[in-house]
């Protein structure tokens, strides 16, 4: 609302901005290995929350955000969950749009009942400055305001690849590894899930087991507003906070293979992401 000392179309603009869904989460990103040695790290993270009914709003209001062009933070929807397809029907969809109905292709193919959801939103990286990676993104998908489930998009460098787990955010139970991410872990785990979806903050912890936990990695951040101000802040924090990233995991790396931690190469496992199109079902699909 506005104040009553609050006039013109500078104040009108502020409020429409205050609406917004859509919002940066800063805070950290905290590691930590059990065994064979204990190795723990942290570091400062911000990730973008976009409201994907508001990408087109956002186009039109910030400079500095697109979807439809290069821009120093932009989301394009071939980014992310890449081993779906986009539906035919939905090329020449905005971004936001497409997106969505990629998010809801991909959900219903790993077993989500997605006949009541309304509203999906993604916590992640965009291209910062035409730079993209990221190591997770996470996708919420939302039923009359609640959190009803969520895609993890787990990606992997150098190899570039990626596998997408659900997780029931009102049943969540353990999911099998089945993804290579790190040359230090096998296989043989799973990962059980703690998540606080974004509100006022967030917080996205994630275990793996194996008879006991042997690593845990978390996230957790403060909502803020998006608007200029705060980006300004964002970018002298983080120039180009996809280069950080990178340059973080190599150096994480690096330090395991001095403690001596055992090795592991690439490993696959056939469980592909059916190719299934949106009002597809595939009960057979596992995540």
């Amino acid at each position: 609302m506005l104040s009553p000392h609050s006039t013109g179309p500078s104040a009108s603009n502020e409020a429409i901005k205050n609406t917004f869904k859509s919002a940066f989460y800063i805070g950290h990103v905290f590691h930590k290995r059990f065994v064979p040695k204990v190795h723990e790290f942290t570091y400062p993270l911000y990730m973008n929350f976009i409201d994907l009914d508001e990408v087109e709003l956002l186009n039109k209001k910030f400079w500095w955000f697109s979807s439809l062009r290069w821009a120093p933070l932009q989301l394009k929807a071939t980014d992310y969950l890449k081993n779906m397809a986009s539906p035919q029907s939905d090329h020449h969809s905005d971004t936001g749009t497409r997106l969505k109905a990629v998010t809801l292709a991909t959900a219903q193919a790993l077993g989500a009942d997605v006949s009541r959801v309304d509203r999906v939103c993604v916590l992640a990286q965009l291209r910062c400055f035409g730079i993209y990676f990221s190591p997770v993104n996470f996708f919420f998908l939302y039923e009359n305001n609640t959190a009803k489930y969520l895609i993890a998009e787990v990606s992997n460098t150098p190899w570039n690849n990626t596998h997408s787990y659900l997780i029931d955010l009102l049943d969540p139970v353990a999911t099998e590894k089945v993804f290579h991410v790190s040359p230090f872990m096998d296989f043989d785990m799973a990962y059980k899930w703690q998540v606080k979806a974004p509100t006022s903050n967030t917080k996205i912890t994630i275990e793996n087991w194996r008879e006991q936990r042997l690593f845990m990695a978390v996230f957790e951040a403060q909502r803020y507003d998006i608007n200029t101000k705060k980006l300004t802040a964002i970018f002298l924090r983080w120039p180009i906070v996809t280069l950080g990233i990178v340059r973080a995991i190599y150096w994480q790396a690096l330090k395991l293979y001095i403690k001596g931690i055992r090795y592991v190469p690439y490993q696959t496992k056939k469980t592909e992401l059916p190719k299934a199109a949106p009002g597809e079902s595939n009960s057979k699909s596992k995540p």
